[in-house]
């Protein structure tokens, strides 16, 4: 009876043992196994579902449609055009690309007779981005010997070339995107963007007459400021000599370009200045947002962090045409030499715009602000200005002269840098870099340390779809309304 109970104790004991054990070792195997199964069984339904999801796109990403809205307002105007462009480019969000076409024959006739206008038949004239030819066509009855023109898409290639375009006319390439090959030639020092500007014809002197004349629509600050680097760097584009361009452009972005210091926080920034004293521009029309395609198609508008919710709106209803060619007289007031050192300057100081001259200075050149308030060139002015302050607009339609020696009526240790007209900038660069200190400041040790990527593209300014908006005051000055000349 007692070897009987022993071993049964032995056995629930053994059993006991196992459970504890080895049954930890079991139920671990069947767990793993039964989490082996079931994601074998979730690979294979997402397999599947990937296949019917593949199979499903390719149905139905076939019929690309166009947007209901373009079609039914170019079927209300002309129907005919919305054949000429592909549908995949007419559903493209014009948020995100920096190509856009003329798409109304009205309006390639008004541009044209602004491109060709004052225009010696000797002159080169550019197209960027024809599309299928609207402006092209135009452009060939009144200045067929001397156009060229570039495009990027290859479905508009073959009926460029049936337009009757002059021999060797037509370049595949993405004109408006030569910021982005200078980028990359700034990483293996490679020829990209001197390659593709290799075909305009070259001038070397800046004091010669105009090169070239261009048309283009952009849609970002990207080719203006590679325009602005290529100035200050001395590569590439300003190789080509002084050129005209009249450019088609948002209202925001030509914000950019044309606002005064009286435009507010967000606006006037240190690319306006740099922009204004290399460029001269002027505003010369406007054309319907809806002639331009592609269209803004975008439901997360919400989402878009722009500069000016104002200007954004305003530019669905006209984008603005403006003409821009470099100062002709500008080594007059910047020396060449000088070019890197007032960029920077610039860049240095208005970072932010509510940053005090005085202070800002003296962190270069220590105790040199008694200098800027005793300097008897603001008394001068003083005494000179007797006339009231002349208020100017929140942007400037028309650019105006530099000006050699326009200084501040007053200046304390309390004035900020956008307060400055760019000539004061200018005045105050010029005044600076004569000090006797400033071959030895930290400001050219700075300047220095910054050669090695003079090739790579600067910020100037920054990104449109980085700043929030401003406050209300700045758009107190409407923005001027400036119909299209007809000859």
């Amino acid at each position: 009876m007692i070897a009987v109970i022993a071993m049964n104790s032995h056995g629930i004991f053994c059993r006991l043992l196992c459970s504890t054990v080895f049954g930890r070792r079991l139920a671990t195997h069947r767990s793993l196994a039964t989490k082996v199964l079931k994601e074998n069984a979730k690979t294979t339904r997402t397999k599947k579902l990937r296949t019917a999801d593949t199979t499903a796109s390719t149905t139905v990403a076939d019929p690309v449609t166009v947007p209901k809205d373009v079609q039914d307002y170019f079927q209300a105007r002309d129907a005919s055009v919305l054949s000429l462009f592909p549908p995949n480019l007419l559903r493209k969000c014009s948020q995100n690309t920096e190509r856009f076409y003329i798409a109304d024959r009205s309006v390639s006739q008004q541009v044209a007779d602004v491109l060709t206008r004052d225009l010696p038949a000797d002159r080169l004239l550019v197209e960027v981005n024809p599309g299928p030819g609207l402006l092209t066509s135009e452009l060939l009855k009144k200045h067929k010997q001397n156009l060229r023109v570039y495009e990027t898409e290859s479905c508009f290639e073959s009926r460029l070339k049936t337009l009757g375009l002059p021999d060797d006319a037509f370049r595949k390439a993405d004109f408006n995107g030569v910021w982005r090959l200078a980028y990359l030639d700034s990483f293996d020092g490679g020829q990209r963007a001197a390659n593709l500007l290799n075909d305009l014809p070259h001038k070397r002197r800046w004091q010669d007459e105009v090169n070239f004349r261009l048309f283009s629509v952009i849609g970002s600050i990207k080719f203006l400021r590679y325009l602005m680097n290529s100035i200050t760097y001395q590569n590439e584009f300003y190789s080509l000599g002084r050129y005209e361009m009249i450019l088609v452009m948002s209202p925001l972005l030509f914000s950019h370009i044309a606002s005064t210091k009286e435009s507010g926080y967000k606006l006037y920034r240190g690319g306006t200045i740099v922009f204004q004293t290399y460029f001269e521009h002027e505003l010369i029309g406007t054309i319907p947002r809806r002639h331009l395609v592609p269209w803004f198609h975008g439901s997360n508008t919400k989402k878009l962090r722009t500069l000016h919710q104002k200007l954004l709106q305003d530019g669905t209803d006209e984008w603005y045409l403006v003409k821009i060619m470099p100062r002709k007289n500008l080594y007059e007031y910047l020396p060449p030499d000088n070019l890197a050192l007032f960029a920077s300057f610039v860049t240095q100081h208005f970072v932010s715009r509510k940053n005090r001259i005085i202070p800002t200075l003296e962190h270069w050149i220590p105790n040199s602000g008694a200098r800027l308030i005793m300097n008897s060139n603001y008394a001068k002015s003083q005494e000179k200005d007797k006339k009231p302050p002349v208020t100017l607009p929140c942007q400037l339609v028309k650019s105006v002269p530099l000006a050699a020696n326009d200084y501040l009526e007053k200046m304390t240790i309390y004035t900020e840098f956008g307060e400055l007209t760019p000539s004061q900038v200018l005045t105050l660069f010029n005044e600076f870099i004569n000090w006797s200190e400033f071959h030895q400041s930290p400001f050219v040790q700075a300047v220095e340390s910054q050669k090695p990527k003079q090739r790579s593209l600067r910020r100037l300014v920054e990104e449109e779809d980085t700043l929030v908006d401003a406050p209300d005051d700045v758009m107190a000055t409407p923005i001027p309304k400036v119909r299209m000349r007809k000859s």
